[in-house]
């Protein structure tokens, strides 16, 4: 069994067809066909069922893609350090986030990133497939939400609570709302409201809110673009309901905020990585820096957080 049949194996699985993932490994159609007739033979099972021009992975064939997952993922992380070596501590940073708020906090830290690391080539990847991109090997670390109902020890991610972020409410400084400090959150649905999509993460805590609540949302306007939601609050059409970090980004002289109570509407922030994959300089650096600049603000970590980030950093 030689790494080069198993590259040829794994890329096979992935496009289940003979004649695209030649293409893709530039081999001729014969050749890759040989090589997983060899591997098959050593094997002594089938790992792959010949349905006319079609194919699809026995059993057999799932093992052992499953195994060759581990494989590369281990001799991607070999090839990481070294190259860290070579390179003298310069290299490739690749962050996950999910798209919107957590994208802008991440992108917050990139000019202080820069100054201090010239060399590092960043990358932030906004995705809703946070998980898959961690099983595709594809970003060394994540910033993310808490979700109670996802199994992070199954997927083998260490999940490391970062702060409890708030969701504010905000308004013109006109309006009707603007007079107290503290709001019920139905007080608040009883306003015209300017909201995210529904598929926006913060989205789903204020309509999870109101589901307990038995309250109903009805968006005015719905809208991803953070800048026109405030324009939109500015022009007095509605409110809106968003996260502190974003009202800490985009500062307006017309627009105040004020804190929901009954409930509070909050959600854990996190860092999310692999247990078994290698945590390279670049992104030990840009964890720690933006550690300290989050211990600059008013968010602090809990004692058992602020230990396995200093063990993440350190570690050799």
């Amino acid at each position: 069994m030689e790494i080069r049949q198993l590259e040829y194996f794994f890329v096979l699985c992935s496009e289940l067809h003979f004649t695209k993932a030649a293409e893709k490994l530039n081999i001729s159609q014969p050749t890759l066909s040989h090589q997983i007739k060899v591997l098959e033979n050593e094997l002594g099972l089938p790992l792959f069922d010949r349905l006319g021009k079609k194919i699809a992975i026995t059993d057999a064939g799932k093992i052992l893609y499953e195994q060759c997952t581990y494989i590369f993922r281990a001799m991607d992380n070999t090839k990481n350090q070294m190259t860290e070596l070579k390179a003298l501590k310069a290299g490739k940073l690749v962050i996950g986030t999910l798209p919107g708020e957590l994208t802008d906090f991440v992108s917050d830290y990139l000019l202080d990133y820069y100054q201090e690391f010239p060399d590092i080539q960043v990358s932030i990847n906004s995705s809703d497939e946070l998980f898959q991109l961690f099983k595709d090997n594809k970003i060394d670390f994540a910033i993310s939400y808490k979700q109670d109902d996802f199994d992070y020890e199954e997927e083998q991610l260490l999940v490391i609570p970062l702060f409890t972020e708030e969701l504010l409410v905000v308004v013109h400084k006109d309006h009707p709302l603007a007079a107290s400090d503290i709001i019920p959150f139905q007080d608040v649905l009883a306003h015209p409201l300017i909201l995210f999509p529904a598929k926006q993460q913060c989205r789903k805590v204020i309509d999870g809110a109101a589901r307990k609540e038995k309250g109903n949302i009805t968006p005015k306007f719905e809208t991803a673009s953070i800048q026109t939601i405030f324009k939109l609050v500015e022009q007095q059409v509605g409110a809106t309901i968003i996260s502190k970090t974003l009202c800490n980004l985009y500062k307006s002289d017309t627009v105040c905020t004020r804190t929901i109570c009954n409930p509070p509407l909050t959600r854990e922030i996190v860092l999310l990585y692999r247990k078994d994959k290698f945590i390279n300089f670049a992104a030990k650096a840009f964890i720690d820096l933006m550690i300290k600049q989050i211990h600059r603000t008013d968010l602090s970590f809990s004692d058992i957080s602020q230990q396995l980030i200093q063990s993440l950093i350190k570690t050799p």
